[in-house]
């Protein structure tokens, strides 16, 4: 079991913030004989896991608008009959879609990550999912 203060610096958050997820439902905490509260250290273990894969996953994701944005490029078409048609060079694309791709794959590790932890832990941190 752990003590509030080493819950919190574990997973890098305030004492006070755990005291409100406790308030709220989100994050409930037993109490020891003089009434302080404890955590299971593997609950808290898991949690900062989920935390730190969230961070993770959140900056994965905003990296992929200027990824799309540079891979569409490529994908526009030309009307017919222009006389002079623009033609892509294929060092431009080839670097374009393998960002794309690079995201893709690094998109699916993230992904693993998450199936590693407990079963049903999805539910218990975003049970509205």
């Amino acid at each position: 079991m752990l003590t509030i203060a080493q819950a919190a610096e574990k997973l890098g958050v305030n004492k006070k913030t755990l005291i409100r997820w406790g308030a709220s439902g989100k994050f409930s905490a037993e109490r020891d004989f003089a009434g302080n509260r404890v955590y299971d250290e593997r609950d808290i273990a898991n949690h900062a896991q989920w935390f730190t894969l969230r961070r993770k996953h959140r900056t994965h994701n905003r990296q992929l608008t200027a990824i799309r944005k540079e891979a569409d490029r490529f994908t526009a078409t030309q009307p017919l009959g222009m006389e002079t048609p623009k033609f892509h060079k294929y060092d431009e694309m080839k670097k374009a879609y393998d960002a794309l791709r690079k995201w893709e794959n690094e998109d699916k590790e993230i992904l693993k990550e998450y199936s590693e932890l407990p079963r049903g832990f999805k539910a218990k941190v975003d049970p509205d999912a």
